[in-house]
């Protein structure tokens, strides 16, 4: 009769773990992307309404506004009261939620070319809007991953870039995994708020 029991040697548990930490390191980065995009939809959502509800209040409690005649400084002066707004710097502001916003004059686009159906330049204003909430610091800070933009129209509406919306159905074309730019936006929110690239 043998005293010794069965056991697993040294060797195959060092293998076995070694063999687990490899398919971790292989599925990890995949399974954080696709934590971030199930997160980057509904983000871009509230923003969108948290936007459109603060330039509501805005322009109901100071009926004298107009939307028109402001510029980027003086729209987030008013929204400062109703957004809690932070200044982070460079036009960036923080939200409660740790999201950041940059609201830019009307017609400075960073290239976007929007549809002259939706009025003309002195008409909108661009909302960038940085989800990882650190626009100075956090990478990739890159169009379409995690900064994404909104034209506001002087009627108070958030319409993404890129949208069907705007007249810009075609150019969510313009959006890919391995190109992303602000007509993302568009993609995403047409996609009912859900990452697709």
């Amino acid at each position: 009769m043998s005293i010794f029991k069965k056991a697993f040697t040294l060797a195959e548990v060092l293998i076995t773990i070694g063999i687990i930490g490899i398919v971790a390191a292989l599925t990890l980065p995949s399974l954080m992307r696709l934590h971030q995009d199930a997160g980057t939809g509904p983000v871009l959502a509230k923003i969108q309404t948290s936007v459109e509800e603060a330039v509501g209040r805005v322009l109901l409690d100071n009926p004298d506004v107009v939307l028109k005649n402001l510029n980027a400084s003086g729209l987030v002066g008013y929204l400062d009261d109703v957004l809690i707004m932070t200044s982070i710097g460079s036009s960036w502001y923080s939200l409660k939620d740790g999201t950041c916003i940059k609201i830019t004059d009307k017609g400075e686009s960073d290239g976007i070319s929007i549809p002259k159906s939706a009025g003309s330049p002195d008409e909108y204003f661009f909302v960038t809007v940085d989800v990882n909430g650190r626009p100075a610091e956090a990478n990739p800070n890159k169009e379409g991953v995690d900064m994404f933009q909104f034209v506001l129209t002087t009627h108070g509406l958030m319409i993404p870039v890129g949208s069907k919306t705007l007249g810009q159905g075609g150019e969510a074309a313009k959006c890919s995994a391995d190109e992303p730019s602000y007509y993302c936006t568009g993609r995403i929110a047409d996609n009912n708020w859900k990452v697709d690239y």
